[in-house]
């Protein structure tokens, strides 16, 4: 009988360590990736060359003669709409001052039924004037923008260039980088299934100039919560094509995701 007793308590602990020792939770990869996989900088030295080239380029567009009418359209067009839409802002506040009459009155001991049936038709007429005027003058100017802009996007590509829009972008966004030291930065990876907390690191660059340039290039790079990548605004290293693995670990569970982004680094 006491064999048979510690028989079971001896079976009873090595369930229990069986147990301490199960995997906690669990982590799949199969599906990791970025929702833009690819993303291109341009080395430090060379943003201010970078930026003055496309302002110089941004100038030429300007002063082209086709696209200078187009753009002189634009101007007007989105002149009208701004004068526009100042004189329905003016028509909201009339309304909402409508509307407070109407509940002050309508509050009162004694309404004044016939004062709140102005009031009511005044309301009445500005929504008219709204509706029927105003709104389809707004939506009829927009549209005539967006069809401008369209055709200057058009007019850009077959000249062989970005649109000015997209420049300008461009070149307040590596001005900013500049003046505010901001990093080229990653969005956050995206199909990842696991137990909470992961954390996210750098494994390994690979470049096609490599393996110094691709040390180098690690130097400036930062990987944050979610697997979002930071690479240092001064990075300068050789012009070319970085590749980024990362390895996502969580309690029990590692995995590596070979070369999940690009680097684009331009001269």
């Amino acid at each position: 009988m006491k064999k048979l007793l510690y028989a079971l308590v001896l079976l009873g602990c090595s369930f229990l360590y069986a147990c301490d020792d199960t995997t906690v939770g669990y982590l799949d990869c199969a599906n990791a990736k970025y929702s833009k996989d690819s993303l291109e900088i341009v080395r430090f030295s060379n943003l201010t060359t970078e930026i003055e080239g496309l302002k110089t380029t941004l100038n030429a567009l300007y002063a082209n003669e086709e696209l200078a009418g187009l753009f002189r359209q634009v101007e007007s067009l989105n002149a009208q709409l701004k004068e526009l839409e100042a004189k329905m802002e003016e028509m909201y506040d009339q309304a909402y001052e409508l509307m407070e009459e109407m509940d002050i009155e309508n509050g009162a001991l004694n309404p004044d039924f016939d004062k709140i049936a102005e009031l009511e038709a005044k309301a009445a007429e500005l929504n008219e004037i709204m509706e029927n005027e105003y709104l389809p003058l707004q939506m009829e100017l927009e549209d005539e923008i967006y069809m401008l802009m369209d055709q200057i996007i058009e007019t850009c590509a077959d000249m062989g260039h970005d649109d000015p829009f997209t420049m300008e972008e461009q070149i307040t966004q590596l001005q900013n980088q500049i003046d505010k030291n901001t990093p080229w930065t990653t969005s956050t990876i995206g199909q990842i299934l696991g137990t909470e907390p992961m954390r996210y690191y750098l494994e390994s660059i690979h470049s096609d100039q490599g393996e110094k340039a691709a040390e180098d290039f690690a130097s400036y790079v930062q990987v944050v919560g979610g697997g979002r990548i930071y690479v240092d605004m001064k990075v300068d290293s050789p012009a070319g094509k970085y590749f980024v693995s990362l390895r996502v670990e969580n309690e029990g569970h590692s995995a590596v995701l070979r070369d999940v982004f690009k680097f684009i680094l331009k001269d």
